[in-house]
């Protein structure tokens, strides 16, 4: 399930602007917090995935904030209650991941050797 969570949080256009908005949210409040319920195609295939129909709850922190305005380390959690198991019984089901992340959407480019990286991309 990992693995297809990690291939719809890489593809821009499936990305929920939900999960979006909260990852923003963390990185503009002076706290670095931000958390509600996750809605949209997101939710429901975090749902499909882990045949729950729990509402799937979002926590996203800051770790760390770049030089670079609106820029920032985050850590996200999504979390949801009523997982069924294979023996039968429900237990909460929690996945965590962090992202380097700017407002404009791209990655800070703190700590990125921009001319290695060049020479491994297609051009």
């Amino acid at each position: 399930m990992a693995l297809c969570f990690f291939a719809l949080l890489s593809s821009a256009d499936v990305l929920a602007a939900d999960l979006k908005q909260h990852l923003l949210t963390a990185i503009d409040t002076p706290n670095g917090m931000a958390e509600g319920m996750l809605d949209g195609s997101m939710a429901e295939f975090f749902k499909a995935q882990t045949r729950s129909s729990e509402p799937v709850m979002v926590k996203v922190r800051t770790l760390k904030r770049f030089p670079t305005a609106g820029c920032a380390r985050l850590e996200a959690t999504l979390i949801q209650e009523g997982v069924p198991t294979q023996q039968g019984s429900a237990i909460p089901f929690a996945i965590r991941y962090e992202i380097n992340l700017c407002r404009d959407g791209r990655p800070p480019t703190e700590g990125i050797d921009l001319d290695a990286a060049s020479r491994v991309l297609p051009r």
